[in-house]
């Protein structure tokens, strides 16, 4: 069994449905600290030819101890950014090819009430993975028996050996920490596999192309049955860099 562990981010990139659709199961990891700056408070989205960093507010906590994500709340007390979010998107992509395919179901996700920062972007990722035809399992951490309690590296192999995975993937921004204990995943008979993800160019707004934007950028200028596929379409001849031991 095939399984990816990522942190649950705010309107991710391509590569990271990727991974999802390249595993049997994805394990969201919402029992660690929150990082300042994280992707799961922000990501961007293209404005005017320019990259543009949307931001989702959070309530600050008010004692000295780091939150999980799981416990991170979204600030409602100034501005509702639900709202924000969806007039940015309708002015600027109301002109984009797949605007009416998708602008019903967009807005739908980005209103979706929750509290919590990681329903708010867990749902919105299991959306999108049903428009995708994405059907790999999703778990959310927290939601099981799991107890996190070791370090990085020790805690995707014992969360990996509580799922009984075969196959791990990873980023391949993960792959020094994870080396360094290689031969504990082989000692469980465990493969690890490093995901090499080449970002395909799409049809945008606008003249220049930029890559590494969120999803929604995808979704309105592709619709969904394009938008798969191109999600596809950047791995690399389907081949993926085996861990060597």
């Amino acid at each position: 069994m095939k399984l990816a562990i990522m942190q649950p981010t705010f309107n991710p990139w391509l590569g990271y449905f990727d991974l999802i659709d390249s595993v049997d199961k994805i394990i969201f990891l919402d029992t660690v600290q929150l990082s300042q700056q994280s992707w799961q408070t922000r990501n961007k989205l293209k404005v005017q030819e320019k990259e543009f960093m949307f931001s989702i507010p959070i309530q600050k906590n008010k004692s000295k101890k780091d939150l999980l994500i799981k416990d991170v709340l979204i600030n409602f007390g100034q501005f509702d950014f639900r709202k924000k979010l969806v007039k940015t998107l309708d002015q600027n992509y109301k002109k984009s090819r797949f605007y009416d395919e998708v602008n019903n179901f967009i807005q739908s996700i980005i209103l979706h009430e929750a509290m919590h920062l990681s329903s708010y972007n867990i749902n919105i990722i299991k959306e999108i993975c049903v428009k995708l035809n994405f059907n790999t399992e999703i778990i959310v951490l927290s939601d099981t028996k799991f107890i996190t309690d070791s370090l990085k590296g020790e805690q995707v192999l014992n969360i990996c050996r509580f799922f009984n995975a075969t196959d791990y993937m990873s980023p391949l921004g993960s792959k020094n920490y994870l080396d360094a204990i290689i031969n504990e995943f082989k000692k469980n008979n465990i493969s690890v596999t490093y995901q090499h993800y080449q970002h395909p160019i799409y049809q945008q707004l606008g003249v220049n192309f930029l890559p590494y934007i969120g999803i929604f950028d995808l979704l309105y200028n592709e619709g969904f049955v394009n938008s798969s596929m191109i999600i596809k379409s950047g791995r690399v001849h389907n081949k993926y860099m085996k861990s060597k031991v």
